[in-house]
């Protein structure tokens, strides 16, 4: 290396260190790019519980009820307990509504394993057998109503078929209470859980209707509060 005329022994000794700490391609070398070497020790930081628990909850925290809909609907067909339990809300819990005769049959559920239904005494999992296929929910302003002359084998009787998310308004205002029979809570409980349904879900093969809530706070998370697994036509 030829050195210029002129520079101070000073100057010298600081331009043979640069040197000597530039690679032939003028970037820093290897090791010294890298910084300081991480120690590892006995007592790593605990992980964030909080953040741990944002990272891996189930329940979607958006605005439509489509996320939650997809996880029941895959809780159903592969009877995962556990999965359908977290999409219950901890407060109301779950209501199913039936119809096995002239009397509505209201059922709060503690345990999803344990409750059958009142057709042909089957598990709530068996509904994995009357689910449609839909590629994604059709929003409407409005739910569909059936139409018993538009009933056929494939349809409970609604004008479009597939599967349908709408307001809860209708199901909201429907007056059951009176002369239902209620099992596992009061009316009292089933209409407070009733009054805080927001989307409904409906299926045009069965009519099935699944009634949805967010729960309290912000961002508040959807949750499963009715099942309402009467079908339309069938008196």
């Amino acid at each position: 290396m030829r050195i210029p005329l002129g520079l101070t022994s000073l100057s010298l000794a600081l331009l043979l260190v640069a040197c000597d700490t530039k690679n032939p391609n003028g970037m820093p070398d290897e090791a010294a790019g890298q910084g300081a070497i991480k120690v590892a020790t006995d007592n790593p930081p605990k992980p964030d519980s909080a953040a741990a628990r944002t990272e891996n909850a189930v329940m979607p925290a958006d605005t439509s009820v489509a996320g939650a809909w997809l996880l029941l609907e895959g809780a159903l067909r592969g009877h995962d307990a556990a999965v359908l339990n977290q999409l219950l809300d901890p407060e109301f819990g779950l209501w199913i509504l039936e119809q096995p005769g002239a009397v509505p049959l209201v059922t709060r559920v503690a345990e999803v394993e344990a409750f059958r239904r009142s057709y042909q005494n089957l598990p709530l999992f068996s509904l994995d057998k009357q689910l449609m296929t839909c590629p994604q929910l059709q929003n409407v302003a409005r739910l569909l109503e059936a139409d018993c002359a538009l009933q056929t084998k494939d349809n409970a009787g609604f004008a479009r078929q597939g599967c349908f998310a709408g307001p809860a308004t209708a199901f909201r205002a429907l007056d059951l209470w009176g002369s239902a029979t209620v099992k596992g809570g009061t009316a009292a409980q089933g209409q407070a859980a009733q009054g805080r349904t927001v989307r409904s879900v409906l299926q045009t093969r069965t009519g099935f209707r699944f009634h949805f809530a967010k729960s309290a706070g912000v961002g508040g998370r959807w949750r499963l509060i009715f099942l309402d697994l009467r079908v339309p036509c069938s008196a």
